[in-house]
Order: C-alpha cells, then sequence, then structure tokens
C-alpha cells in the first residue's frame, strides 16, 4: 500500500510511473521555454492529474453517518479511482497564450499526462534576462528546440483513464455524545526522488440528536467537516548530458495540497448491510514550486535559470455520494460512487468496534 500510494503522487508531481518507464521529472522539458510559457504549459500537462488526486483526496472520509460509542474505533483502508474526463487527454498550447512558444505544427495538439504517447516538438525564441558569465554582455536572443513529455497513456496501459488515490485512515468516539475524531496521517516517506508526508483531520458529528423533530427518525443523519494537507519535494537534480532534460545541480519541485470537505450524511442500517448517501462540497489548493538553478541549452549560447516556476491550482465544487456498506463482526466492507467534476469509485476495507 505504501509503495503504491507513493506512486499515486509520483504520478500526480512529476508525470511519471516508474512501472511506465517514465522519468519521474519528464515536466522538466518544459523549462527550456520562456519563463511564462513555461508556467502555462506545465499547468496545462499536468493540471488534469492534480485535479484527479486533489478531487481523490475528499473521498473516503465515511462510509456510514452513526457515530462510534466513547472510544470506539475504526480502522480503514480506501482506494478511489478517480476518472477523468477524455477531454483531458489532450490541450492545445496554440490556445494557452503563449509568447515566445510554439508547438511544431502550431496549429497541433500535445499530451497531457493522462494522453497517449508520442512525441511533440517546441521551439522558443527570447531574451533571457541576466548577463552572460562568458562576455559579461546581456544575452541576446536565444533559440531553443525541445521536445515535450509524452503522457502515460493510461488508457492503453489499465484500460481505463482513473487516478488511484489510496488512503489510510482512524476515527475514534470522543467522550462528547455523537462525535468522532478522524485522522489521517503519514510520516515523511522517501521513495526514488520523491518524499512525501500527509496529515489530515475530520469530525463527524450526530446532528439528529439536536433536532427534537428527528430524534425518532429511523435513520443516523451527521455532518463531516474535514481537512488533510499533503506535502512533498522531488529531486530535479540532473547532470547528465545526454539526459534531454535541463542540468541541474539542485533543482527541486515541491508542492502542498490542502482540502477542505463538508458534507451531510444520511445512513440506513439494515442487519449487517448499511445505506448511506451524502452531499455536499469540496475544496482543495495545490502550490507548486520548481526551485534551484538550471542550464538551458540554446543557440547560439546555453544559460542559466533559477526558481524558474510557481502555479497554483484551485478546485471547488459540490459533491454527491452514495453508498453501501457490508459489516460482518469487527470487518467492514464498503464502496461507493461520487458524483462531482471528476467522478470517483471507493472500495474500503476496515475494522470497527462501536
Amino acid at each position: 500500500m505504501k509503495n503504491f500510494f507513493l506512486a499515486s503522487l509520483v504520478m500526480l508531481i512529476s508525470a511519471s510511473l516508474s512501472a511506465q518507464n517514465t522519468s519521474e521529472t519528464d515536466f522538466a522539458k518544459f523549462l527550456q521555454a520562456e519563463r511564462g510559457d513555461a508556467s502555462k504549459l506545465i499547468e496545462a500537462y499536468v493540471s488534469p492529474a492534480i485535479k484527479g488526486f486533489s478531487y481523490g483526496m475528499t473521498n473516503g472520509w465515511f462510509n456510514t453517518g452513526e457515530t462510534h460509542k466513547k472510544w470506539g474505533f475504526d480502522i480503514n483502508v480506501t482506494m478511489s479511482a478517480v476518472f477523468t474526463p477524455s477531454s483531458d487527454q489532450y490541450f492545445t498550447p496554440g490556445t494557452l497564450g503563449l509568447q515566445k512558444t510554439t508547438l511544431v505544427p502550431s496549429n497541433g495538439q500535445a499530451s497531457t499526462i493522462f494522453g497517449p504517447k508520442g512525441t511533440t516538438t517546441y521551439n522558443s525564441t527570447y531574451t533571457p534576462s541576466g548577463t552572460n558569465p562568458i562576455t559579461g554582455l546581456p544575452y541576446s536572443a536565444q533559440t531553443i528546440t525541445f521536445n515535450g513529455p509524452e503522457g502515460l497513456d493510461l488508457k492503453g496501459s489499465i484500460g481505463v483513464n482513473a487516478v488511484p488515490v489510496p488512503m489510510v485512515q482512524v476515527g475514534l468516539g470522543l467522550p462528547l455524545k455523537g462525535t468522532d475524531l478522524k485522522v489521517r496521517f503519514i510520516p515523511s516517506t522517501k521513495s526514488g526522488s520523491t518524499d512525501i508526508s500527509m496529515l489530515g483531520f475530520g469530525i463527524l458529528h450526530n446532528i439528529k440528536q439536536h433536532i427534537p423533530g428527528l430524534k425518532l427518525a429511523p435513520v443516523d443523519i451527521s455532518v463531516l467537516v474535514a481537512y488533510n494537507s499533503m506535502k512533498g519535494v522531488t529531486s530535479l537534480v540532473n547532470t547528465d548530458k545526454a539526459d534531454s532534460r535541463p542540468d541541474s545541480p539542485d533543482g527541486a519541485v515541491t508542492y502542498k495540497l490542502n482540502s477542505w470537505v463538508l458534507q451531510g450524511i444520511v445512513s440506513k442500517k439494515l442487519s449487517v448491510l448499511t445505506v448511506y448517501g451524502a452531499l455536499g462540497y469540496g475544496s482543495v489548493s495545490t502550490n507548486v514550486d520548481v526551485t534551484g538553478s538550471f542550464l538551458i541549452p540554446a543557440t547560439p549560447n546555453s544559460f542559466s535559470i533559477k526558481d524558474p516556476l510557481a502555479i497554483n491550482i484551485s478546485n471547488t465544487g459540490i459533491k454527491g455520494t452514495f453508498g453501501l456498506r457490508l459489516k460482518l463482526g469487527p470487518v467492514t466492507l464498503n464502496g461507493d460512487y461520487t458524483l462531482q467534476a471528476y467522478n470517483a469509485l471507493t472500495l474500503g476495507l476496515g475494522v470497527s468496534i462501536r
């Protein structure tokens, strides 16, 4: 589970899955474009993965509206498959407002991270800022021709365009009647060139107890408020002259995803089966920063850029969930489907002690 979780994070930020022999840092090829153009190209390329993973971060917090008794607890492992629209397999560079960079041919399309494999070629001509360290003079106009990153071709590889989002969560019944604390935690963990950590908290509170007209209703009604934060860094260090990425002695991409979710939950227990549904709102903010020094191969002279990129992507929207939970003794199995901008199927396995 840990390796799968880390692989998902690497795919989100670095446009890769080691099983598909894709470089963790392929999107760094876009750094060869003019700075403003590079930001637009990288955002267009990785945006579907960021959206898919961020929508998945708001899933899996519950599988019933019933809360624990005091000090009751549960442990759940969930896996969400967040489906991305077919329209997000490609982007059109000509519509991004690029100033100095063009795709060849200029009216063509390029693969996003989820698109098919295939080579794309870009031309970028611009004058770098700063002074040429060799001549001591301001840089003259430079011309760069480079290949963009390929897509992961998830549909061709696994048959569906979906971002896998695994989660591990613990729930605990608090002394406050009808209230559960939910916690998600992953300590700083390194896999390959990526280091990630995660911390999340949620409160599930039974509101039926506060509404006189609902106290005798044969259903459980609760409200969930949850926050999740994920941080990570991937090394972009490259000293291999044969590598198509820019050379860098200290390059890195750092990222942080913060998510909030508010949902009202209704569930009905029927013997060992529980039917549950929820309606609410989710919000995720993602910051991606590329830092360090990068040597860009160009004509007539190579040049350096420093701290070239900062991107912020926000996703907000209404989400509705419907699911079933089967409880066999302390063991629970659940599955639900969430309707949102990127729909998601979530399956879970856990242990629950009331």
